[in-house]
């Protein structure tokens, strides 16, 4: 990963994407990285087969496209945002999106603004790039009022103690570092949820269980703990489903950092269901970041 790579954020004018354009230029400051700013047009007229378009479709896109694109850019200044550049995408999205990945230092889109109804619906773009991107990929929900002159809730990170899942670690302690935040890492030895009755069976050895598990937690963290001394670590084991634990530590962290494979880590997997969950479940902004960076 070069130094100088840009956090890239996609923007449609929509608040969802307004408040990644604010997540994204506030990581610009702090990180003291350029700023790339895309929007899309939806697709080559080509590709609409035999429906006729109006003569100054792409035209009009085009200029709709940089009045996005202004506004975007006017909001990243406000953010302190460093090196902005803005470009329109002439694509699919979700294509120029991923293309888009592959020299970002972070990736950054919205969730779609959702209604109540529809509140576990996330935005079709921003799922479709979350299964391919190459860069970490952060999705980011509602901001809540002065979220970035309060102090700063901590960072959560989900450790399954998988190979794959180093990088989101080492994502989850730069972030706790540059922010000055606690990090709260979680770790659960079962990806799915253990029947009640096992759960709450009295003849298991769960007290054993929770002391191994939680000696494994710290030998994962070892090494990050000695490189970033000044992370302040709270270590958590769980016995199953992390994703909701995760979910529910959200509403009170400034960001979530996930692995984006699951814990068997299988190269045609696109999404592990933990990071899966959490693109609908996450009440913050979200951190997905692939194991073979």
């Amino acid at each position: 990963m070069s130094l100088n790579q840009p956090i890239v954020v996609g923007t449609d004018g929509s608040t969802a994407a307004t408040n990644a354009v604010r997540w994204a230029a506030r990581q610009s400051r702090i990180h003291n990285l350029p700023l790339r700013i895309v929007t899309a047009l939806d697709g080559p007229p080509q590709y609409w087969g035999d429906f006729a378009l109006p003569s100054t479709y792409i035209a009009e896109s085009t200029a709709h496209a940089k009045e996005r694109l202004a506004e975007a850019q006017r909001i990243a200044v406000e953010g302190g945002a460093h090196s902005i550049t803005t470009d329109v995408l002439t694509g699919f999205a979700h294509v120029d999106l991923i293309t888009e990945s592959k020299n970002a230092h972070t990736l950054v889109l919205g969730s779609r603004g959702l209604s109540a109804v529809k509140a576990n619906i996330i935005g079709s773009v921003t799922h479709s790039v979350a299964s391919y991107v190459h860069s970490p990929l952060v999705v980011v929900h509602d901001l809540p009022f002065g979220w970035d002159r309060k102090p700063l809730a901590p960072v959560v990170v989900g450790v399954d103690g998988s190979e794959h899942n180093r990088a989101a670690v080492d994502a989850a302690f730069k972030e706790a570092d540059r922010l000055g935040t606690e990090l709260i890492a979680v770790h659960a030895w079962s990806d799915t949820a253990l029947p009640r009755a096992l759960s709450l069976h009295k003849g298991l050895p769960w007290a054993d269980l929770i002391t191994e598990e939680e000696a494994r937690l710290a030998e994962s963290l070892a090494g990050w703990k000695e490189q970033y001394p000044d992370v302040d670590v709270r270590r958590v084991v769980i016995k199953e489903k992390p994703a909701r634990y995760l979910a529910e530590l959200s509403s009170a962290a400034s960001l979530v950092v996930v692995g984006s494979r699951g814990r068997g880590g299988f190269a045609g997997m696109l999404l592990g269901s933990t990071s899966r969950s959490l693109l609908h479940s996450c009440q913050c902004p979200l951190m997905t970041v692939p194991g073979d960076r």
